[in-house]
Formats: structure tokens, C-alpha cells, sequence
């Protein structure tokens, strides 16, 4: 029934997710009981028929647990199993590469949105019931354990901290970011914490100077002075980057809206379905089955051969034959690039059929990456002085492989679904290197081509499987080394959220923009994260720095790619 559901669900109301962008573990009773500050349990259960507040009056701890189990203050509630995909996210992680997400929400306002703000609305919002996980943190006897704590104000709180609001337009948040992307967090204390800062509109670089003239037109009746910058930071144990997002959306003022709309196209969808006869819904049974048998052998297959022909990556060609050291680090930077609209028409009059905006962001950001190796293969040359054609040259690049993560449950949440982790991937083979004279949709249409066979495919049901598998029976280095290994020697990993059409808010201040950061996964050395919001398309960029050394000139070449499409696409219909 859930698969069903979400076959329902996944279109058209995946539109309503907050942008940024769940398997759910079993939950027990600590020893099937709670613990007790003696380390014993006690067996009292849920009455028949009792509310689960009572519950916690007759069950919940009067003291601390023992053995570093809660710590001094806190009262411990539930004990509950890390989904598998959590066990993963913890095993597969290196030092150098922690899979930590992280995004920011830009709000404008009247007056600077506070830790109290967030408490409070934190608290109005009940997500403390609907995302109970957010109440947890690994065990310390078990880290294959959640410890969920008993809600109180203070335990929020204490996720929450102010920040200095400095004026260095867009380098102080780049640097946060950088931080909250590479620090380590002691998962046994807790699995998210949150950045807020406030200061004059516009002063951080979070809401581009464009966004804040806009708003301070829109605001007929009341003068907007003050942002205020929420730097979110989550582990990948507590639930993937597209699943933190859109349980976020329970944060807005505007939550039970988006669940009604949520809700109403999943009854439109199933009404539809049991609309069919017998033999239809059984001829689409077997279809599905027949897909999934077939379909996995063809991927399987496909991959391996990826597997088997790309023996390095080109960056790893750079990182060997590079002459400097490059700095720790990432290389941060983010911009708007276009109305949803234009970017969909651009889709409409240069691709195929079917051809979508993850598409089309994937041949620019492709072609970005193809000129930042052309860029490093002139710097070694000049650098060395040797012939362009030597064998200590760069190689040129004529194909790419690209890693594409793909939300099992359409990017949303489903009615009674906690936040988690429910995240496939797909890698696939796309134009590298190409003479710049190469019209922009010639690349467009051959990478449409390669990720619509691999997105048709069973390919992300299978990885998510395999990595499943691989946390439940594998020894954790065997399981670091697949993980590695899988993404085929991928160049670039692109990801894709859509957010609400609309602005949302947060208390009365309203959400200017928001963007996400990917965590770089071990071997890939670019992420860029393709996202929606209000009706406008964003990029975001996490990369190494050998590998990017200036990150806001990267996604000029992927604007400026996208302006090549825009210009193709308007004389293609004059």
C-alpha cells in the first residue's frame, strides 16, 4: 500500500515541498520497556485505550540513565532502530568527507526572527509529534540505536544558538557554510543544530540584491529593514537532504495548507487508480514486475560498464599532475539563474519530449565542469611548458560520468511519514569536453538521452537496496570501500529539489530564498544542488578546492550555458 501511495503522490505534489531539499526505522520500547536510572527496565505499556501523554506520566524516567545514556537533566522516552540507510550514512563517511547537509533559509522582516522566534514556533507547529526523530540522538551503548528524549522547550533550544551578523557580503557565509559542511558533530549529543543571525536586509548575501529590491516593493504597507539568516546543519543518519526539507515544510505558517494539498492529490490519484477494472490494475501489476525484473538486470548490467571503462576520473588526473598544493576546504557560492517558466519553455522548444529542468541544469553544469578542465589543462601546460600534446598533459575529457540522486518518495513526504533517509541514485554517461562551437542543445539533447534511460530504470531502487544491504552485513571499511567505488569514477553529482511555488513564512517573516549544500561524497570532488522556489531556479555549489578553485566563476559558466540554451531556444521559435 505505501509503494502505491507513493506512486499516487510523487508528481504533481512533490511541487510542494520547502526547497532545499522516508524510510522510517522500527520503533521499541527500550528492552521492550524504558530504562530506568539503574539500567533496568520497567514493563509498563501503553493502557488500552491510553493517550500517549499518560503514557509518559506512568513511564517516563524520574533520573538520569546510567552509562552516559541521557545526559543530566534529560529523561529518556524511546529507544528506536536506525533505519539501515542511517547506518550507511554513518559507515560510509570519511574524516575528509562527513555527510553532513547543510542549507540556509534567508527571511526578511521588521524586526530580526530569533532563537525564541524559532522555539516558538517550533513548539506551534507540533513538530516534536510529527518528526519525533528531531527529538533524538545516537546511543551511546548502540550506534545502531536512536535515543529518543521526552519533548521539552529546553531540548529544542539547545539545537538552536545565535551568530554574529557580519557585513562581509556573501565571504563570512561562505565560510560558515564551509564550516558546517566539514566540522564533525558528536552524534551522541545530538543530530542537528541550527545557525541564526540577523542584520540589515541584504547585508549577508543570502537574498541576492535583485530579491531585496523586489521585496521591498511588494511591502506596500510595511517597511522591510531586517534579514535573518537560519544556517541549518543535519548528519545524514537523521534523514537525507530532500527528507529534512520537506519536513521543514511542517515549520511554515503554511504547513497544514501544504499537507491539505498534499493530501488532496493523493485522494484525486487513488480515486483515479480503483477507477480501473480488474484487468487493468492487473495488467499494470505485471507490467511493474516485469520492469522491475528485466529492468534491474539491464541496469546492473549498464552499470558495471560504466565500472569496467572509466578506470579514473579526470580530477584525479588533476589532483596527480597539479604543481600546488591547494588549500583544505570547499569552495562555496550560490546565485539565481532564471523564472521556472523560461527555464521550462527552454526545455520545451530544444529538448525531446519528457525533456525536464534537472535536464537541462545538467548539460550546463556539465559543460561548466568540461571548461574547468580545459582551464586546468592550460594552467599545467603554461605551467610546465610543454606541448599540449604531451603525455604529461591533461587528456581530453570526451565523456563524463555524473552521479544523479533520486528521492524514492518523489521529493515529499507522505501523510504519517517522519523524516528519514529514502534516497536512490543514478550515475550516467554525459558529454565532456566539446568544441565550443557545438551548439548548446546538441549536448542537451545527448545528456536528455543518457539520463532518461537510467531514470526509467530500476537503478535507484537498486542502489538504495544494495546500500541497505551493504550496512546490515558488511564489515563498515568493506562498506566505505563500495561507496567509493560505485560512483564509477563520476566527475560531478547534480541534485534536484522543487519548493513551494509560493513565498512561505516562518512566524510572520517571510522566506526570501533558500539554499542547499551538498555534502561531497568520498571521490567526487564537485556537488551542485539545482533547486525551485516562489517560481525562480537557484544553484548552489559545494566543491574542492583543487578541483574548483573559484567556485563563483563555476556557476558562471553553468548561467552563462543556460544563456546559450535561452538564446537557441528563442530562435528556434522566431
Amino acid at each position: 500500500m505505501a509503494s502505491r501511495i507513493a506512486y499516487y503522490a510523487t508528481a504533481a505534489a512533490s511541487r510542494h515541498a520547502l526547497p532545499i531539499a522516508a524510510a522510517v526505522g522500527t520503533t521499541t520500547l527500550v528492552g521492550s520497556a524504558y530504562y530506568h536510572s539503574s539500567g533496568t527496565s520497567s514493563l509498563n505499556r501503553v493502557p488500552a485505550g491510553g493517550s500517549l501523554s499518560n503514557f509518559q506520566a506512568l513511564t517516563s524516567c524520574e533520573a538520569p540513565l546510567a552509562d552516559g545514556r541521557a545526559k543530566e537533566g534529560e529523561r529518556a522516552f524511546l529507544k528506536k532502530r536506525m533505519t539501515s540507510m542511517g547506518r550507511f550514512a554513518m559507515q560510509s563517511e570519511t574524516s575528509e568527507n562527513p555527510s553532513m547537509p547543510t542549507f540556509f533559509l534567508a527571511l526578511s522582516g521588521e524586526k530580526p526572527f530569533t532563537v525564541t522566534d524559532f522555539v516558538t514556533q517550533w513548539t506551534r507547529q507540533s513538530m516534536h509529534l510529527l518528526h519525533p526523530r528531531f527529538h533524538s540522538r545516537v546511543s551511546h551503548d548502540d550506534r545502531g540505536y536512536f535515543l529518543q528524549l521526552e519533548d521539552t522547550i529546553n531540548a529544542v533550544r539547545a539545537h538552536v544558538s545565535e551568530h554574529l551578523h557580519t557585513f562581509a557580503y556573501r565571504n563570512d557565509l561562505k565560510k560558515r557554510i564551509e564550516s558546517c559542511l566539514l566540522e564533525p558533530m558528536d552524534l551522541m549529543d545530538r543530530l542537528w543544530e541550527v545557525q541564526i543571525s540577523s542584520g540589515p536586509l541584504g547585508s549577508s548575501g543570502a537574498i541576492g540584491r535583485a530579491k531585496v529590491d523586489a521585496s521591498q516593493k511588494e511591502s506596500v504597507n510595511s517597511k522591510l529593514t531586517t534579514e535573518s539568516v537560519l544556517l541549518f546543519r543535519a548528519h545524514h543518519a537523521l534523514g537525507d537532504g530532500v527528507s529534512l526539507g520537506a519536513a521543514l515544510s511542517d515549520l511554515c505558517d503554511e504547513a497544514q495548507e501544504l499537507r491539505e494539498m498534499v493530501q488532496k492529490e493523493i485522494r484525486r490519484r487513488k480515486e483515479k487508480f480503483m477507477k480501473l477494472g480488474f484487468l487493468k490494475k492487473l495488467a499494470k501489476y505485471l507490467q511493474r514486475l516485469v520492469w522491475l525484473c528485466f529492468g534491474s538486470i539491464q541496469a546492473l548490467l549498464s552499470h558495471s560498464f560504466l565500472l569496467a571503462t572509466t578506470p579514473s576520473s579526470p580530477f584525479d588526473e588533476i589532483r596527480r599532475l597539479s604543481k600546488t598544493t591547494s588549500r583544505k576546504g570547499r569552495s562555496i557560492s550560490w546565485c539565481d539563474v532564471a523564472p521556472l517558466d523560461e527555464v521550462k519553455s527552454v526545455a520545451k522548444a530544444l529538448g525531446d519530449k519528457g525533456t525536464t529542468v534537472n535536464d537541462v541544469f545538467v548539460s550546463c553544469v556539465t559543460a561548466a565542469v568540461a571548461r574547468q578542465i580545459a582551464q586546468h589543462r592550460a594552467r599545467m601546460t603554461s605551467l610546465d611548458g610543454t606541448d599540449s600534446n604531451s603525455k604529461q598533459c591533461l587528456a581530453l575529457s570526451k565523456n563524463l560520468n555524473v552521479v544523479i540522486p533520486v528521492h524514492l518518495g518523489g521529493g515529499i513526504l507522505l501523510p504519517g511519514k517522519s523524516v528519514g533517509n529514502n534516497i536512490g541514485a543514478i550515475v550516467a554517461r554525459v558529454p565532456g569536453e566539446m568544441e565550443y562551437t557545438t551548439a548548446a542543445s546538441t549536448r542537451l539533447g545527448k545528456v536528455h538521452s543518457a539520463l532518461g534511460v537510467k531514470k526509467n530504470s530500476p537503478a535507484p531502487i537498486l542502489s538504495f537496496a544494495i546500500a541497505k544491504f551493504c550496512s546490515s552485513y558488511l564489515p563498515e571499511n568493506w562498506t566505505k570501500s563500495m561507496f567509493v567505488r560505485s560512483n564509477a569514477n563520476a566527475s560531478v553529482v547534480v541534485t534536484n529539489t522543487r519548493g513551494s511555488p509560493q513565498k512561505l513564512h516562518l512566524n510572520g517573516h517571510t522566506v526570501e530564498s533558500s539554499h542547499g549544500f551538498l555534502p561531497l561524497p568520498p571521490g567526487i570532488p564537485i556537488g551542485v544542488v539545482v533547486q525551485s522556489y516562489a517560481g525562480v531556479v537557484s544553484l548552489s555549489l559545494t566543491a574542492e578546492p583543487f578541483a574548483v578553485p573559484d567556485a563563483d566563476q563555476f556557476l558562471s559558466w553553468v548561467v552563462e550555458e543556460y544563456k546559450r540554451l535561452s538564446d537557441e531556444a528563442v530562435q528556434s521559435t522566431v
